[in-house]
């Protein structure tokens, strides 16, 4: 059965959102052990707004479905 547009944008938002929360916790977590500092907050979302995104995009470019 083929998958409708809207079906694939949620999809693609489920998997963002997932990605984004492991971003954050990867990205909080190496930075405290390798420089051993305290992350800003909004710094951080910001990183792993910007890499949530490189996935998602890629995905969305690189799969033949879309």
């Amino acid at each position: 059965m083929a998958q409708q547009e809207w079906e694939r944008i949620i999809e693609l938002v489920v998997i963002g959102i997932v990605v984004f929360i492991g971003f954050v916790s990867l990205f909080y977590s190496w930075i405290d052990s390798a420089f051993g500092i305290t992350v800003n907050i909004f710094a951080l979302t910001a990183i792993a707004i910007a890499a949530s995104f490189l996935v998602v995009y890629s995905i969305h470019v690189f799969d033949p479905r879309s």
